[in-house]
């Protein structure tokens, strides 16, 4: 048998085919153009080759599972702008469909790769990890990819020499795809043959940077009508308003450039619910996160009663309930009836950032803006701490110091609640990390923790802050583990009522998702952490004081929580409210129909 070297020795030369890298070594190559430092991932057979061609080069980060490597690589795109996940063939990779489509909902460029069965492995023979059953008249190798396919996900897997003495185009192909994810901000999925790892692929030059890949076959000539447009709209407003969208979160040379153009003009500005966490809610302009009803009422009032022109940039292409306040109609912007919609549809948002490099060069008389701070509300020392009054309580801490918080909240109560927390600017340029399309649970510490590697690099003091129910905290502890291995530090909020309470509809044994005799002090500190029961606003404050100041390893605060309605924020009271008028709950029907016509 001639083998490769031999014929491109004969037919291209022996010194064309020294000069091949390997598919390795241009993977390689690729992910460190994109910036990737770190992988998070499993150890598999099919993922052996891999795993040997990235050690020397990146970080690999095990984690307890599939799906929570995967949820970190989410997290860190959120963070860093890119994720990266590595995983076995079939039985490592289908665990993290979760992930994929939460990284495709929360538009997230992470790139999960898996090992596959050699390409000389291929025949009709099952090979084990193959979705195939006994009854099964074929075999089936692609059931991953044309399972993330159906989930709207580039997935492809990379393919070797298919004519002896022409090398593959392997390397070629995975920087196609890597730069897809990124210049389209969504995840792909590759899977690559394990035999072809170490072979020679066709040599590749990458661009000098990451700004040549963004070219865009959309003419964007008449960019100066709509700065024209902006600036009349502007010439005859009195109280203008920009309003931030989701698609922003990881653009931040463009979050830089609006802000500069807000602060330049004084002109406040907003975000959206699912934007909520890029912006410092301290920051003289912010009037926090929107959402209609669900919104502070006291910011609510000058967005729905005083602005007189919106400036909306890149919110979604397609409305979303839960973003724009479940159906209420009580979102005012998503009508306002004299506004700008920027929307941006070139890669990497090219186009808006035209336009406000434009709008910022523009002479523009400053606005008149005034608001009046809203007084904290009042905090009894022996008051009973719950969902009612968390947020306070915890805003109450963060004025009083210079130490940002970056809150990572749970799917679930904890996640609504959150959206009445005050964000302090943090190093990382985020104060509030989730899912918000909350696409899965157990999301808070696998993203967590690809926050505090990054704190840990760049040896901040910012405290990570994960709020969790019981239900979603028991969904994930198993990453703990890695908290206490790699010196993390982390404060968990732990909102304990041992049920499942967002939505809870009956008494059902299934919402019963813990017991009153587990003891989560003594898991805490089997992970080499300490914590701590707290009921009132005083033992709370004090503790989680202490737990930002020391900012050291894994403490825990336990919270007894009580479902009573006395003791739920407006948000989860409306929210439950909802989701049982939507399951045909007569009462909840007539209440939420009340909510909606009195707003």
């Amino acid at each position: 048998m001639t083998t490769l070297t031999e014929t491109n020795s004969s037919d291209l030369g022996q010194e064309f085919y020294d000069s091949l890298p390997t598919l390795a070594e241009s993977m390689v190559k690729t992910l460190s153009f994109f910036s990737i430092e770190r992988m998070y991932g499993i150890g598999g057979d099919f993922a052996v080759n891999l795993i040997k061609a990235f050690e020397a080069d990146f970080q690999l980060l095990p984690s307890s599972n599939e799906m929570h490597a995967a949820f970190s690589a989410c997290g860190q795109a959120e963070i860093e702008g890119i994720g990266c996940c590595i995983m076995t063939y079939t039985v490592g990779s289908l665990p993290c469909a979760s992930a994929i489509a939460l990284a495709k909902s929360e538009n997230l460029p992470v790139i999960f790769i898996s090992g596959a069965p050699g390409e000389s492995e291929i025949g009709r023979t099952a090979i084990h990890h193959t979705v195939t059953s006994f009854s099964s008249w074929n075999v089936e190798y692609d059931a991953c990819l044309n399972s993330f396919k159906e989930l709207g996900i580039r997935s492809e897997r990379l393919q070797g020499e298919r004519t002896k003495g022409q090398p593959d185009l392997a390397g070629e192909h995975f920087f196609k795809l890597v730069s897809h994810a990124f210049t389209h901000n969504e995840p792909v999925f590759i899977e690559i043959p394990r035999d072809i790892v170490f072979k020679k692929t066709q040599a590749i030059v990458l661009p000098i940077d990451k700004n040549q890949l963004n070219t865009d076959l959309t003419s964007f000539a008449s960019g100066d009508f709509i700065v024209k447009n902006i600036l009349a709209k502007l010439k005859v407003s009195k109280k203008p308003l920009i309003y931030f969208g989701a698609a922003l979160k990881l653009n931040k040379k463009l979050i830089d450039l609006i802000l500069q153009f807000c602060e330049k003009n004084n002109i406040p500005f907003v975000s959206s619910w699912f934007a909520k966490g890029i912006l410092d809610d301290y920051h003289p302009l912010s009037l926090g996160a929107y959402n209609g009803v669900f919104s502070d009422l006291h910011h609510r009032k000058y967005i729905d009663k005083e602005a007189d022109y919106v400036i909306e940039v890149a919110t979604s292409i397609f409305q979303m309930d839960a973003n724009m306040a479940f159906d209420t109609g009580t979102h005012k912007l998503s009508t306002f009836p004299t506004k700008t919609l920027l929307k941006g549809t070139s890669k990497l948002q090219k186009d808006l950032l035209e336009i406000f490099e434009k709008l910022l060069k523009s002479e523009i008389q400053p606005f008149e803006f005034e608001f009046n701070t809203q007084e904290s509300p009042q905090l009894l020392a022996h008051d009973k701490v719950d969902f009612h009054n968390l947020t306070n309580v915890l805003n109450s801490i963060q004025d009083k110091t210079d130490q940002p918080c970056i809150y990572l909240p749970e799917v679930g109560n904890s996640y609504f609640a959150s959206y009445s927390l005050k964000i302090k600017k943090s190093e990382i340029g985020r104060g509030w990390i989730c899912n918000a399309w909350y696409g899965a649970m157990g999301t808070s510490l696998p993203y967590a923790r690809a926050l505090c590697e990054v704190l840990k690099v760049k040896k901040s003091n910012d405290a990570a802050v994960v709020i969790t129910g019981d239900g979603g905290f028991h969904f994930q502890l198993n990453e703990l583990i890695h908290f206490m291995k790699d010196e993390l530090n982390i404060t968990i909020i732990y909102m304990r009522n041992n049920i499942f309470h967002l939505g809870k509809n009956s008494d059902a044994e299934i919402y019963n998702c813990s017991s009153k005799d587990f003891d989560v002090q003594k898991l805490i500190s089997c992970y080499g952490g300490e914590a701590k029961i707290c009921s009132t606003v005083q033992d709370f404050t004090t503790y989680f004081s202490f737990c930002m100041k020391e900012n050291k390893g894994i403490k825990l605060i336990e919270v007894p929580v009580l479902p009573e309605p006395q003791y739920q924020c407006n948000e989860i009271k409306l929210l439950n409210t909802y989701i049982s008028s939507k399951n045909g709950v007569a009462a909840a029907e007539r209440a939420w129909k009340e909510i909606i016509e009195s707003n």
